[in-house]
């Protein structure tokens, strides 16, 4: 792999960051970008990721120009959603570790109990 095309999957990489969010229209939009950004290199011999954002802007910039043709609200809804189902994974396998660890600490109290042990010693002997 070339200098170029590392520098061109890092910048298709931070643009893909910047978006937040996976959506159909976000997934489109990136095929799309990367496929313009192909034909552009193609046609005008690219040689350098700099070439690309002359031409297509800085990956903040493209960011920002698919924020602006979106809803903002829907947007907002899909990273609440985003949250909440962290918030639930996570709360999750922290019970699941809570209950391993209680039936661990359990195992291991039945294994070590404690016992009495007694002689029985008669008079006259000694012990």
């Amino acid at each position: 792999m070339s200098a170029f095309d590392r520098e061109l999957k890092a910048y298709k990489k931070q643009i893909r960051r910047l978006l937040l969010i996976r959506t159909a229209a976000s997934k489109q939009f990136s095929e799309d970008l990367e496929s313009d950004i192909a034909a552009f290199a193609e046609a005008k011999n690219v040689t350098s990721v700099e070439e690309i954002a002359a031409h297509f802007g800085t990956p903040e910039q493209i960011a920002r120009a698919f924020f602006a043709g979106t809803d903002i609200e829907a947007v907002r809804k899909k990273l609440n959603l985003r949250r909440a189902v962290i918030a639930v994974l996570l709360a999750s396998l922290l019970l699941w570790g809570a209950a391993l660890t209680a039936l661990y600490v359990e195992a291991r109290s039945d294994m070590h109990g404690t016992y009495v042990e007694t002689a029985a010693v008669s008079q006259g002997e000694a012990p």
